[in-house]
Parts: structure tokens; sequence; C-alpha cells
């Protein structure tokens, strides 16, 4: 990768078809990119090596049967955040974790099947994070944007890098 961790713009571009479709192979990156298809294989290895990167499968939560997601803002003891933190990670319905400022200090989502889970969940295991103070719970009923493109636009029209030609192409 280049230096100081900064991605070129190949390197997005891969990116970006691999968030669009994860899996597009190498040949289609590689013509659509004007490189060889061992450049595409090269860059995707080391941004997958370097940690850059993972490529992994997104389920849609309604068709696996999770039909109750909630965002829940924790006020906990600062003397407790590390023990909070570490109680959080291992409960499986929670799927995102944040330390914030403001009004709470962790944020969490929780995803679950159903909403007698999620009451559960917050009434049980919830409950058992230590130095918890207190929460604010909001479902989500509809979710009208979830993207997984967290890349700078690239500078102009926000185009893939143009296509390489030979001499005399």
């Amino acid at each position: 990768m280049p230096r100081g961790n900064h991605l070129d713009a190949l390197d997005q571009a891969i990116i970006r078809r691999l968030q669009r479709d994860g899996r597009t192979s190498y040949s289609a990156m590689a013509k659509d990119l004007g490189v060889t298809e061992g450049t595409v294989r090269n860059r995707l290895a080391r941004l997958l090596a370097d940690r850059v990167i993972r490529v992994v499968a997104v389920a849609d939560l309604i068709k696996v049967g999770m039909h109750a997601s909630a965002i829940t803002g924790l006020n906990v003891q600062r003397s407790k955040m590390k023990k909070a933190l570490a109680r959080l990670m291992d409960m499986v319905e929670v799927r995102y974790i944040a330390v914030t400022t403001g009004t709470f200090d962790i944020i969490i989502e929780v995803v679950l099947p159903d909403t007698d889970s999620l009451h559960d969940f917050l009434v049980d295991r919830l409950a058992s994070v230590p130095g918890l103070i207190r929460t604010d719970t909001s479902m989500l009923l509809k979710i009208h944007k979830q993207s997984y493109t967290w890349l700078p636009v690239p500078a102009g029209n926000g185009a893939a890098p143009k296509k390489r030609t030979t001499k005399g192409g």
C-alpha cells in the first residue's frame, strides 16, 4: 500500500467495485480499470493483508428472521467503562458499539427476532452491564439508507480512474 496508509485512485476504485458487488472477478475489475488482472490481484491481496478491507456477506435482516432492530444510548459510570464495553462485546445481539461524546457514553445497535426478544434483552441482558446508569432505546421502524461506501469521493465527478491506453491505441 502507498506510504502513510494513503489509498491511491486504483485502490479506491477496486474497493468501490467490491462495495457494489463483493463477487466481482479480478478479470472484470482489471478490464474496467484498464490494468492487468495480476495488478488487481496483487492490490487486493495487499488491501486484505493490511486489513484495510474485509470481504463479507451482509445479510438482509428481515429475510433472516430479525424483525426488531434498535439503537440504544447508554450512560455508564466512567470507572466501569472497560467492563461495560467488554460485556457488550460478548452479547451476540449487539452488532455495533461506539463510545461517544454528548448525551450518551456508548451507543449500541441491537438486532433480534421480535419485540418480545428486544424486551427481554433490554430488561435482562442489558441490565447486567457493569456500571449502567441509564439507557434510552429507539426502535428502527424502517431503514431508508444503509451504505457501506466509506471512501473519500475522488476529485472531479466521482468516476473511476480513466482506462490506460497503449501507444498508438
